[in-house]
């Protein structure tokens, strides 16, 4: 507890990032990226930061996000319906 401008505050500190701080896009883009990469093996785009790419039985398979929409993209339904239970 601490007084500014003669009225008490509170400051607390959160053990989690509040949904829709910058905070809270970081760590998501984070863990998804690192989750992506090193567990599932994706290669990051060079291009853009929000795209992973692998080639899964020789064809190309493609991950984009933006803030918590995800699109994954492959000729098989398989192959999409996998990395999504992975996800999960």
């Amino acid at each position: 507890v601490t007084y500014e401008n003669g009225k008490k505050v509170i400051y607390t500190e959160l053990d989690k990032a509040l949904y829709g701080t910058i905070q809270a896009a970081l760590i998501w883009w984070t863990r998804l990226s690192k989750f992506l990469t090193t567990t599932l093996g994706f290669e990051p785009n060079p291009y853009d930061e929000c795209i992973v790419n692998k080639m899964i039985d020789g064809k190309q398979c493609t991950i984009g996000w933006y803030v918590d929409d995800i699109k994954i993209s492959h000729v098989n339904n398989n192959v999409i319906e996998t990395i999504f239970q992975q996800l999960n």
